[in-house]
């Protein structure tokens, strides 16, 4: 199912065989994403490590961080849906979810909502936790 899987260490991902997959970090998916013509295979499936890092980093400017990188990321929305991507963002924190998303990391409450909304959480047949965006990400913004 094409968008941001966003589930927690530790929770395995799906295999699909025949897909084009690979695992990267935060700070270069958003760097691929950004390139006039991103380089997305059809059908790719890729694993995205560090995003909270990123957010802690930022400290005080997190929730205006985490807003530049949900524009980012929606400007690229039509691309990941047009090759049909799935896009597992993992977590080392915990997700919370209540009014908004967000993950507990190193004692910091990081602003996942702000990039990705609040979806429910889901339950997969194997019994694995996540939480499904769209790439569009219309939540606001």
């Amino acid at each position: 199912m094409p968008g941001y899987h966003l589930i927690e260490q530790g929770t395995p991902i799906p295999e699909d065989e025949g897909r084009p997959s690979e695992k990267v970090g935060f700070l270069d998916f958003l760097r691929e994403l950004s390139e006039e013509e991103p380089h997305i295979p059809r059908l790719w499936s890729v694993t995205v490590f560090g995003l909270e890092e990123v957010l802690f980093a930022a400290g005080g400017e997190a929730d205006a961080l985490a807003w530049e990188i949900h524009r980012r990321l929606r400007a690229a929305a039509s691309s990941l849906q047009n090759r049909l991507a799935d896009v597992y963002v993992v977590f080392r924190g915990q997700l919370q979810r209540g009014e908004d998303l967000w993950s507990d990391y190193r004692g910091a409450r990081l602003p996942i909502g702000r990039i990705f909304g609040a979806p429910p959480p889901q339950t997969d047949p194997e019994g694995r936790r996540f939480y499904l965006a769209s790439f569009n990400l219309t939540h606001g913004g």
